[in-house]
């Protein structure tokens, strides 16, 4: 079978790493097939290994991302599957054409094509709204046409059948496993990231997200207010990971974070082996996020045996069962009341035994994922 990967949309940082893993997992999974990636134009390539049976092309369009997605939407892909005498498309980046002459599949990444949080939505730029308007509504479109829908947990699938009415038997859920190279981290010995070491506080929670609204960041002022109330401003410290140079939004958290040194301190953008480090200098992540569509952050935290606090919510619930702490994301002092009674009962590391039993329940390897999209593209096909 040929197998035409649209992953030409896929820039986000958590969807590029599932995306990346993927590309080199297909093909291994699916020896029999041959694939075409149309990828874009900056997309790393560097750790992929090359593959018989994988073709890589590059987009090397130079015009504004809106105007090449409403391109793809509207022709482009449709050229690729003729061009690439495709027998089947594989859309990598949550939204493709309405209407295909092959079988169609899409993997759904971005929650917000399922989710409404109008919390989050009004801290958009208006032009973020506006994306995410034509988004929904494309995806809509294209819903009712495509062979098969993916996405990553039960909560998200039926998220998605509820928000846009489709059968349960179109939408197809593949869990996914954390990066081989965190995996293999996470089973030798490891230093403590040194900026996070220097800060002589018993308690260092790691909030490791990037800068994107629906992460809450902005909680985070309030909530060191209360800690210094409480007197915890001297025993704890949370480490946020956002980029000075990146969206508006990090750059506004950033600039009103700078009052709160004492209790918040920024580590920048963390590559893979300094995440490793941060784990290891970390008592808890601490992840008061609002929306997920997977969360890949729990099963690194599963891992590298570090317990977690973070939100009540159907996505955390079900990633990580009762063996989390968990407190109402939107109340800084539902916040502070879980970070002080984790404090109180001594979070020690992760058991080994649930930590191994829980992440028994997700595939071993990026080729196991390959292979179950492999076995719903290989029916589509039929």
């Amino acid at each position: 079978m040929r197998i035409l990967l649209n992953a030409v949309n896929v820039i986000g940082a958590g969807a590029t790493v599932v995306v990346q893993n993927l590309l080199d997992a297909l093909p291994i999974a699916g020896r029999q097939h041959r694939f075409t990636a149309v990828i874009p134009g900056a997309f790393d390539t560097a750790g992929l290994t090359p593959q018989d049976n994988l073709e890589l092309i590059r987009d090397g369009r130079r015009l504004p991302r809106t105007v090449t997605r409403l391109e793809d939407i509207a022709r482009d892909v449709a050229v690729w599957c003729r061009r690439y005498d495709a027998e089947c498309c594989f859309t990598l980046g949550d939204v493709g054409p309405t209407r295909l002459p092959v079988p169609h599949a899409v993997l759904l990444h971005q929650n917000f094509i399922a989710y409404r949080l109008p919390e989050v939505e009004r801290l958009w730029p208006q032009s973020e709204r506006l994306k995410f308007r034509f988004t929904r509504w494309q995806f809509g479109r294209m819903a009712p046409n495509c062979a098969a829908i993916f996405v990553q947990t039960p909560v998200m699938a039926q998220q998605v059948c509820q928000t846009y009415r489709l059968p349960q038997d179109r939408v197809h859920v593949v869990l996914q496993t954390i990066p081989a190279g965190l995996r293999e981290d996470a089973q030798r010995p490891r230093e403590m990231l040194p900026a996070m070491a220097a800060v002589a506080k018993p308690f260092r929670l790691l909030f490791l997200a990037a800068g994107y609204e629906h992460k809450n960041h902005l909680v985070l002022m309030e909530l060191a207010r209360i800690l210094r109330g409480r007197g915890l401003s001297q025993s704890v410290q949370i480490f946020v990971t956002l980029d000075p140079a990146g969206r508006r939004y990090e750059q506004n958290v950033l600039g009103q974070l700078a009052e709160f040194q004492d209790c918040v301190t920024n580590l920048g953008r963390l590559s893979r082996a300094q995440v490793a480090m941060a784990y290891a200098a970390s008592q808890a992540l601490f992840l008061p996020t609002l929306a997920e569509s997977f969360g890949l952050i729990y099963l690194e935290a599963m891992a590298f045996g570090v317990p977690v606090l973070t939100s009540d919510r159907d996505f955390a619930r079900w990633m990580c069962g009762e063996h989390a702490t968990y407190f109402e994301p939107t109340d800084p002092e539902s916040i502070a009341d879980a970070i002080e009674s984790a404090m109180a009962a001594g979070m020690a590391p992760t058991s080994t035994a649930w930590a191994a039993q829980r992440l028994a329940a997700f595939p071993d390897s990026w080729n196991e994922v390959a292979a179950g999209y492999l076995q719903v593209l290989e029916k589509c096909c039929d």
